[in-house]
């Protein structure tokens, strides 16, 4: 494997054994090298395969401009997350990870922190990714000597969520296909009601939407039963719960899939919250 580009003393740009562009990491692979000089593999820690040529330079560009430090920690983090469970995840998580971490410390540094606002709805559906992410940060916090808050691991957390390798390339579709049949449903129930699709409360329902279909279809749905909490909002809400329930015959009628009480429970408080905040 020879150089093609020292893109700094960590990072090399160079050609794989079917002449593809990939780009190429590991401590000091670049130190002193010169264009066409022989690879070491033996300090090779990862190689980034970009998709196409306008790619590859938009990822040298988010490599050379992320520090070290962050690309080295995101890198050991990850490898052993993908070692401790079994999870896949694709190369993307490396580079995306790094770039957010290098922004959140920067505007920590600088005074500024950002609410996660769907924190409650990560912590709920996705428990594995939040308890990586709230390993992650106790590291993080103690690595890069900061203080940053638990809404940073529901951050971290999407991003192990959103690097999984999918099973098909139509989860996309297949996603906002159930999402819009959901919305349908609520909808044409609360057909006096204009809702406001800008608001918070509306954007929160329909990322929770997004969870759910994701998981759904692969099959990660496993909830804990709180009957006496899902009574006391049915009971509460009859009105958002008579609609959860049109959603129910739906999904059981057409996926052959029964919504359980906590996935009904949050639906209910979900479409309650919409209806509060929407135009009559």
């Amino acid at each position: 494997m020879k150089i093609r580009k020292i893109l700094n003393n960590n990072l090399v740009l160079a050609n794989d054994k079917q002449g593809n562009e990939i780009i190429v990491k590991g401590r000091g692979i670049g130190f002193n090298k010169k264009r066409w000089d022989t690879i070491d593999e033996s300090v090779i820690e990862k190689i980034f395969t970009p998709e196409n040529s306008k790619n590859s330079k938009e990822l040298q560009s988010y490599l050379t401009s992320i520090p070290e430090d962050y690309l080295d920690f995101v890198q050991e983090y990850v490898d052993d997350i993908k070692n401790s469970y079994d999870i896949k995840l694709n190369n993307s998580i490396y580079i995306s990870l790094s770039d957010h971490l290098t922004g959140t410390i920067k505007r920590f540094n600088e005074g500024i922190s950002i609410n996660n606002l769907l924190l409650l709805d990560i912590k709920q559906l996705y428990k594995l990714e939040y308890k990586i992410g709230l390993d992650m940060l106790e590291k993080l916090n103690a690595k890069f000597n900061v203080n940053l808050p638990l809404d940073e691991a529901g951050f971290i957390a999407l991003h192990f969520v959103n690097a999984q390798d999918s099973e098909g390339k139509n989860d996309g579709f297949k996603i906002s296909h159930i999402v819009n049949e959901i919305m349908e449903i609520v909808k044409r129930y609360y057909d006096s009601i204009v809702f406001d699709e800008e608001s918070l409360y509306y954007q929160r329902f329909i990322t929770h939407l997004k969870y759910f279909a994701q998981r759904f279809l692969h099959k990660e749905l496993n909830y804990k039963e709180d009957t006496k909490l899902f009574e006391i909002i049915r009971n509460q809400y009859k009105e958002a719960y008579g609609c959860v329930k049109l959603i129910y015959l739906m999904m059981d009628d057409k996926y052959s899939y029964q919504l359980t009480e906590e996935e009904m429970l949050y639906l209910t408080m979900h479409i309650q919250s919409i209806t509060e905040k929407s135009i009559l």
